[in-house]
């Protein structure tokens, strides 16, 4: 379990890709790098993935069933992504802990601004929707939040807008792809 509280973002610098797998080689940040070695598992735009290799500041990761219910084969090299390391056995982890197992891929539909909130409003596809309501927590890109509001399956997140700083929400736009896992009661602890 994580989180769901990222501590900085990766750059990706190289994808290789097979017939259905890609490694991804993504440039950690040094306070990160510091902290990883190789067979770490983590979340990367929340999903949990193991380390594979570290070469310099470059640390590579090997995505394959994950391909098919994640945002990973749509990445481009320069796109961030957002990381998270797994707490310390016995860590408190809180309402929105995730598990980094990806239910489905969603499209950001509009944000706006107010104050010191960035309102991100994201279309969620119809198999998910129904599991969830307003002030259930959901992890977005490893981002977990609650929902503001449910309208049809367009949900409303409000984040503090210095989120931006140790995440890629800044990098957002309509019709934004992002990485969704739906929390449940059997998921909380």
């Amino acid at each position: 379990m994580f989180k769901g509280i990222v501590q900085g973002t990766g750059i990706i610098k190289k994808i290789s890709k097979n017939d259905d797998t890609q490694r991804h080689g993504i440039t950690f940040p040094k306070n990160i790098l510091d902290l990883v070695a190789k067979d770490t598992v983590m979340l990367v735009n929340g999903c949990s993935l193991t380390v594979v290799r570290i070469t310099g500041d470059v640390v590579y990761f090997d995505i394959d069933q994950a391909l098919n219910t994640t945002t990973f084969d749509s990445l481009e090299i320069g796109d961030k992504v957002n990381l998270e390391l797994r707490p310390e056995f016995g860590s408190l982890l809180g309402k929105g802990a995730l598990t980094g197992n990806i239910k489905g891929v969603a499209t950001v539909d509009n944000i706006t601004e107010e104050e010191d909130l960035l309102k991100v409003y994201i279309e969620i596809p119809k198999n998910l929707t129904k599991n969830i309501s307003a002030e259930d927590h959901i992890g977005i890109n490893g981002v977990s939040n609650s929902i503001e509001e449910v309208s049809n399956d367009i949900i409303c997140i409000n984040y503090p807008k210095n989120l931006s700083i140790t995440t890629n929400l800044s990098t957002l736009e309509a019709g934004s792809k992002v990485n969704v896992e739906t929390l449940n009661v059997s998921n909380e602890w």
